[in-house]
């Protein structure tokens, strides 16, 4: 049976995400900053560990209570509203690092379009909210990508609440696009069992839809 530590789990993406690990049975640790979802994510039999990732103590402490055959997840990125800073490079940094050190092997971390050499795909309207998102994003993508983890990256565009329409995809090349969390999850999920995904970074949408960026035009 496969086993998942997911960091990020909380969120809208962390919960679709826990949800599809557990509906295949693999064993799932879940690691989150708060006891917020707390009650759903032991509901599916998740074991709930508390760890704020921007504290490297506290993440090798936690992952060095699980087996390190275990397959790493990163969904973590956004604004800590307590410290006033992002996440997205200081706390993977600390994951990646701690990985590495406890033996780890296996990491898959979901960015976004605009990161790395994705960076042109990033419309002009968009960059004064989401550029500097980018730069910590890549940054934290080039630490994974030197070290000696096998490692799959994934970079969505536009995330929605919507119900999964099962048409999202994982490809080479750079692409902006829309999609459901629920079918990102998916994404993620095929990473988890495709072992053929180790090395590679992907741009993942839902093939039949296009971006909306009016909320940009109407600020």
């Amino acid at each position: 049976m496969k086993s998942v530590v997911l960091f990020g789990s909380t969120g809208r993406t962390g919960m679709a995400l826990c949800s599809q690990i557990r509906e295949k049975d693999y064993a799932l640790y879940a690691i989150a900053r708060s006891n917020k979802n707390n009650s759903e994510l032991e509901s599916i039999q998740a074991k709930v560990m508390l760890a704020d990732a921007l504290d490297k103590k506290q993440v090798s402490e936690v992952l060095s209570t699980i087996d390190n055959q275990s397959i790493v997840v990163s969904l973590v990125g956004g604004q800590n509203a307590e410290l006033a800073i992002r996440s997205d490079f200081p706390a993977n940094k600390n994951i990646i690092d701690a990985c590495k050190e406890l033996g780890f092997s296996r990491f898959i971390f979901v960015t976004s379009i605009g990161a790395g050499e994705s960076k042109p795909q990033l419309p002009e309207m968009l960059k004064p909210f989401l550029g500097p998102v980018a730069e910590e994003k890549t940054k934290a993508e080039n630490v994974l990508r030197s070290s000696n983890l096998k490692y799959t990256i994934i970079r969505p565009g536009q995330l929605t609440n919507d119900p999964a329409t099962g048409n999202g995809i994982l490809t080479e090349e750079c692409i902006l696009g829309t999609m459901t969390r629920q079918d990102l999850a998916s994404m993620v999920m095929k990473a988890i069992d495709d072992d053929e995904t180790i090395g590679k970074i992907y741009s993942t949408l839902d093939q039949h839809k296009d971006p909306d960026f009016s909320w940009v035009q109407n600020r």
